[in-house]
């Protein structure tokens, strides 16, 4: 998410000759990177929350805690978004096409290898570092990139991007199960680092601006003048505004920060792993039909991230982005804490479904939330210091988790974990929300002022000349 605002600013701060129309508005170029970039987001983003049968057979094999296991998943989300930041630094050395290929060859190398551990320590090595170190080089990667081709309809891009995410957990999870019946875990990881690499695949699509084969050298030496003027520009901004003195200037950013990582970094990214684990330990069926369950809260994700945002932007007079922001956290709260009432196979299908909904529309209104808080003038900062948070909560919530269930054997109480900071964070939103639905109002206000003064001035300024030429 950093990186994404990053190289939209230094796209937006270079008018450089080789951003041409057709590239910047789209065009067949454009699009292409954006299906690049929809696959990497398909793995990246998505494996994570589709991990939950590997989660299961892992532990059984290991015959480890659930505690214990789940710092597998952990250490690869917490890389994943801690380490994001080398991304910039890649891109800047080798450009995207080759960050996205070193990220793949990372991560796949990181699968193949966990298929000869033998012991638990070894996959929080191979399955958790190594796999997200590949993720956090990828992912700023292949969505900053899309701000150099997709223009006008820059929103739209990213949406597509991002519903790779949401695929992956309706596709993921009945795959992997499937690979596990037929190859073990072993062979299951062997598989996935080949599906993994076909990011390399998609990075090919990644034709940055200065691998353009048009242009002649002249134009390639300006254009490498540009870009490094405009990289410097965004460099010294950042330098200034992404550090925590933005708590000073923001109270109210201090409030958001704490409750996204009270409820998504604690309370969210424990419970896909755990969503597998307590159907089978409810013996509600087969490990196919287990998960079709996560599949189902993949579907319903991405309605959650096409529609809702759809919906408020036709009732955003009545519903502000914070409050839809709070209250879809505070219904995910309650899914989770009503969850133990779905007792059979039907009714935990219902209770995802309805629970992939608010998490799909709470991970898309991240930045807009942002922004509605900080300003965009400050809104790189922002989601750099959010991420950074989230990523320590992370690291927290699945071993909580997992060590909640090995002292009382009962999922339920995790999920009553869960649940229980998916409220408190979203309470403490809805109480953030209406300073800024002020401060949002004082900001339109102060604009519309701003350009009534200008449009006054340009009368001025017209009957100042309509009186000059009648005198003359």
């Amino acid at each position: 998410m950093k990186a994404s605002m990053s190289t939209r600013d230094v796209a937006t701060d270079t008018e450089d000759p080789a951003f041409n129309g057709q590239s910047r508005d789209g065009g067949c170029i454009g699009w292409l990177v954006v299906l690049g970039s929809h696959v990497c987001n398909l793995f990246v983003f998505g494996v994570s929350q589709a991990i939950g049968p590997l989660f299961v057979v892992v532990q059984r094999h290991f015959e480890e805690s659930s505690a214990r296991t789940s710092w597998i998943l952990a250490f690869l989300t917490s890389v994943e978004f801690l380490l994001g930041p080398l991304s910039n630094v890649c891109v800047k050395k080798i450009g995207y096409r080759m960050t996205v290929m070193l990220g793949t060859i990372i991560s796949s190398t990181g699968y193949f290898l966990s298929a000869f551990a033998n012991r638990i320590e070894i996959l929080y090595i191979s399955l958790g570092l190594a796999v997200g170190f590949g993720y956090a080089i990828i992912t700023p990667a292949c969505i900053g990139i899309i701000a150099f081709f997709i223009r006008k309809r820059f929103a739209l891009a990213n949406v597509l991007a991002a519903c790779g995410a949401g695929l992956a957990v309706f596709i993921f999870p009945p795959l992997l199960q499937a690979l596990i019946d037929n190859y073990g875990w072993r062979g299951s990881v062997i598989v996935f680092s080949a599906l993994n690499a076909q990011m390399a695949v998609s990075a090919a699509l990644f034709r940055a601006p200065e691998e353009d084969p048009e242009n002649n050298e002249n134009n390639r030496s300006e254009q490498m003048s540009s870009e490094a003027k405009g990289l410097k520009l965004f460099l010294s901004r950042t330098a200034d505004t992404c550090d925590f003195g933005l708590f000073k200037i923001y109270p109210t950013f201090v409030l958001f920060t704490v409750a996204s990582t009270i409820s998504i970094g604690i309370g969210y990214y424990g419970l896909p792993a755990h969503l597998v684990a307590r159907a089978e330990n409810k013996n509600m069926g087969s490990g196919a039909d287990i998960s079709l369950i996560v599949s189902v809260m993949g579907l319903a994700g991405i309605i959650g991230r096409l529609v809702i945002p759809v919906i408020l932007h036709f009732t955003k007079k009545y519903m502000s982005t914070v409050k839809v922001y709070g209250l879809t956290l505070c219904f995910a709260g309650v899914c989770n804490l009503a969850s133990p009432l779905a007792k059979t196979y039907v009714s935990y299908m219902v209770y995802a479904s309805i629970l992939g909904i608010p998490v799909g529309t709470f991970f898309g209104l991240i930045p807009q939330v942002i922004r509605d808080i900080v300003g965009s003038d400050f809104l790189t900062a922002g989601a750099g210091i959010g991420t950074f948070f989230i990523a320590i909560g992370s690291l927290i919530g699945p071993p909580c988790g997992g060590y909640i269930y090995d002292v009382t054997t009962d999922y339920n109480n995790s999920f009553y974990f869960y649940g229980s900071l998916l409220t408190v964070g979203g309470c403490m939103i809805m109480i953030l929300e209406p300073y800024t639905t002020r401060r949002r109002r004082i900001a339109e206000s102060t604009t519309r002022l701003t350009l009534s003064n200008l449009d006054l001035d340009k009368v001025c300024v017209a009957e100042v000349a309509t009186q000059t030429d009648m005198n003359s």
